[in-house]
């Protein structure tokens, strides 16, 4: 202030002598005095006047007049009118260069001022011709450590990065900072502005560690300077992403709600920058489980959209795309369902119909079909999809879709249109990639598990193990290789139950360190106690029933499968001649079977029969014969009278007839059962001999030893022929040529219970 006093007095003095050279000097120093005060409009006005003076002195073409223009040209870069600086500037550098070497210091300070004006006016070109002359200037006056060549340094960076050329403006910021760290002081906010630029640029190089470094360190910065906000809130913008990119999510989410703040406050909640920012923290939320929180996210945007681009534009598509995935996960699926739709019809009115996003959005449609169980619905949008990704040249988006295509074929029935969708999706996975990638073996994973379905056991076999050898090189832990063993070992169970022992155990191994895997948990136990059972490993088998029960009913209410188990715990407990907790188990899965599926279901007859075995183990005939009778009722309703499962449930009526002396009825019940077999079995079948050998005793219970002798020898015949059961061809023999030795043999001593298997 005292200075401009002075200055005023000087002025007035040499106004009265009209010396128009000092009274331009004091012009400028009054004007320099103005710009550290932050006056720009009263700069300018002295640095124009005291360019009036020159030019009324007829000094105009001196160093004097360039610095001038120089000056004001600052003030009128300060004020945003760019277009005038750049005359100002060029104005100045014509003079220097008429009055000074072209290399001259002075004119990189005016090259440089020139740069940054032509970037404002997007001139990126021109702006890196005078910063490069700038900088070469520059490093041979003052020595490529100077702080004049940092800056110069700083914006040829700045340009690369507008033209793209990353590495080239990576290597200029980093040198640019290597010279600001050595010249000035941590917290210098020209050191703030090259991070920030070069920690873009890693961001773009996904060198997202060395970004998150210097963007922590130009936010430090920026935090103790005023005016910043929306610096600080580009670097939280870039700092979230960073963190998304690392799996940071927790510090990814703090700052974008740290940048959503700021730009709410400095730009209003209504600006597009905000819904911006909600995209990403619902993204964000939707990752981490926190739906509700994306679905709040996703309204606000909604609502920002509304009021800046109307009802009908892609961003709002966008945005239905990410609720309705959301909706999706929450089992929400006619909510889902009327977002993608909505989505499909922006699209197609803005874009087009074949338009790939257009595409993308069925495939949503179908996914929420598909789990709905609407697979014809499923498989009409996936087709729709695969016909407009057919005209691009996207393949791995189109088999994308037809390995979904494949899936819900596959959930419909339609197996030989699954098997060859997912047969093309494999030939292009091994073009693309090879039979040993991970793509590959995820559709090999699906074919194979169809097949399996469908029969085809080796294809399914081959496939399946070429799966689990493929993802136990990267990902053992899946619940996709567990499922693939536990697949495997049901294959494996009817041919080989060691092998499926196996299987079975390396899937329960998997299944264990799963998170809320309870169910698949009990199905393996479910199974590695069925095969311990058939090994007659009772104790063993009781161990994984009654683990696979207490998971199954930790989690669901009863059901089929949880009778299914107490009805194996009942089994196996009738072996181990528990009869008590036998029939504690057994009597359990009867009612269960009954509320679930109904009195007259298969597991319902099969669980009377297993009843009968216990009461004729206790030596109570009557009820055994109950039990039965009960099921041969059940098995008849359900599969005729002429099916082979239900001459097994006459043998087993007949032997309790047999016991309580009724042979009558026994004869009848095992004359039903040989006509049946008869009916449906070849000739030589060891069921007919079976039920021969049964008849035959029941004959000679009776003392008709010419018929007995007539059934003992047509059973022989049959056994001699078959030889596949050598014990019970010897039983025959004994009957027939021993008969006083043995003169009543039980007919439930003859063979296992069948309803047992």
């Amino acid at each position: 202030t005292r200075a401009m006093l002075y200055y005023q007095e000087a002025l007035q003095v040499f106004k009265q002598t009209q010396d128009y050279v000092q009274i331009g000097d004091i012009l400028s120093l009054m004007g320099t005095i103005h710009v550290h005060h932050a006056s720009n409009e009263k700069a300018l006005k002295c640095f124009n006047d005291a360019l009036v003076m020159m030019k009324m002195s007829k000094a105009q073409d001196t160093l004097k007049t360039a610095d001038l223009l120089h000056s004001i040209g600052n003030c009128q870069a300060k004020d945003g009118a760019f277009q005038e600086s750049i005359k100002s500037y060029r104005e100045s550098l014509a003079i220097k260069r008429q009055l000074l070497p072209r290399e001259h210091i002075s004119t990189a300070k005016s090259d440089h001022c020139l740069g940054l004006a032509l970037i404002q006016l997007q001139s990126i070109d021109a702006a890196l011709e005078c910063f490069t002359s700038s900088l070469k200037v520059r490093m041979q006056a003052l020595g490529s450590d100077h702080l004049d060549v940092a800056f110069s340094l700083h914006s040829i960076g700045r340009v690369y990065t507008l033209q793209g050329r990353v590495d080239e403006a990576i290597t200029c910021l980093e040198q640019s900072l290597g010279v600001k760290s050595c010249k000035l002081g941590e917290r210098h906010i020209s050191l703030a502005e090259t991070k920030h630029i070069l920690a873009s640029l890693y961001v773009k190089r996904e060198k997202y560690p060395e970004a998150i470094t210097l963007l922590k360190s130009a936010l430090f910065i920026y935090n103790r300077a005023k005016g910043y906000e929306t610096l600080k809130s580009d670097i939280l913008d870039l700092l979230g992403g960073s963190f998304a990119n690392i799996n940071g999510d927790v510090n990814a989410i703090l700052s974008y709600e740290q940048s959503l703040t700021i730009k709410q406050t400095v730009l209003g909640k209504n600006h597009i920058a905000c819904a911006n920012v909600l995209i990403e923290l619902g993204q964000l939320k939707m990752k981490t489980g926190d739906l509700g929180d994306a679905l709040i996210a996703f309204k606000e945007v909604k609502r920002i959209h509304k009021l800046n681009y109307g009802k009908d534009h892609l961003k709002n598509a966008v945005l239905l795309i990410h609720v309705g995935i959301i909706q999706y996960r929450l089992d929400n699926c006619d909510m889902a369902l009327r977002c993608f739709t909505e989505a499909i019809r922006i699209r197609r009115l803005l874009l087009g119909e074949r338009a790939i996003e257009v595409a993308e959005a069925l495939v949503h449609v179908g996914r929420v079909y598909h789990k709905r169980g609407d697979h014809f619905d499923a498989i009409s949008h996936f087709k729709d999809a695969i016909g407009i990704y057919d005209n691009t040249n996207d393949g791995v988006s189109k088999y994308g879709v037809k390995r979904l295509l494949g899936v819900s074929q596959i959930a419909s029935g339609a197996y030989e249109d699954a098997f060859t969708s997912l047969e093309e999706c494999l030939r292009f996975q091994e073009s693309v990639d090879s039979s040993e990638s991970t793509e590959w073996a995820n559709v090999a994973y699906d074919l194979g598990m169809a097949k399996a379905k469908e029969g085809l056991i080796d294809d399914a076999v081959e496939l399946l193990e070429k799966y689990v050898y493929l993802k136990k090189q990267t990902d053992n832990d899946s619940s996709s290789v567990s499922h693939a063993l536990f697949q495997l070992g049901l294959i494996y169970s009817k041919t080989d139950v060691d092998r499926a022992l196996t299987l079975f155990e390396d899937s329960l191994a998997i299944r264990r360190g799963l998170e809320d895997n309870e169910v698949d948990i009990s199905d393996v136990l479910f199974q590695i106690g069925t095969i311990r059972k058939s090994k007659h490993q009772l104790l063993e088998s009781i161990v994984c029933f009654e683990e696979s029960l207490s998971l199954r009913q930790s989690v669901l209410r009863q059901d089929e499968e949880t009778a299914d188990i107490m009805f194996k715990m009942g089994e196996a407990y009738r072996l181990r001649q528990q009869y008590g907790l036998a029939v504690n188990f057994l009597s359990t899965a009867l009612e269960t079977y009954k509320m679930t599926v109904g009195d007259s279901h298969l597991s319902v007859a099969n669980t009377l029969h297993c009843l009968g075995y216990v009461c004729d183990a206790q030596n109570e005939p009557r009820d055994a014969m109950k039990y039965h009778k009960e099921g041969l009722n059940v098995r008849k309703v359900n599969l005729g009278k002429n099916h082979v499962l239900t001459a097994a449930s006459l043998d087993d009526v007949a032997g309790m007839y047999q016991k309580v002396g009724e042979n009558e009825k026994a004869l009848q019940c095992l004359k039903e059962a040989l006509r049946i077999r008869k009916l449906q079995l070849v000739n030589d079948s060891m069921d007919i001999a079976t039920t021969l050998f049964a008849m035959g005793i029941v004959f000679a219970a009776s003392n008709d030893n010419e018929k007995a002798s007539e059934c003992y020898s047509a059973s022989l015949a049959i056994s001699a022929r078959n030889g596949s059961n050598p014990k019970l061809e010897a039983q025959v023999i004994m009957n027939l040529f021993c008969r006083p030795l043995f003169d009543v043999m039980h007919i439930a001593h003859l063979q296992p219970p069948q309803t047992c298997y």
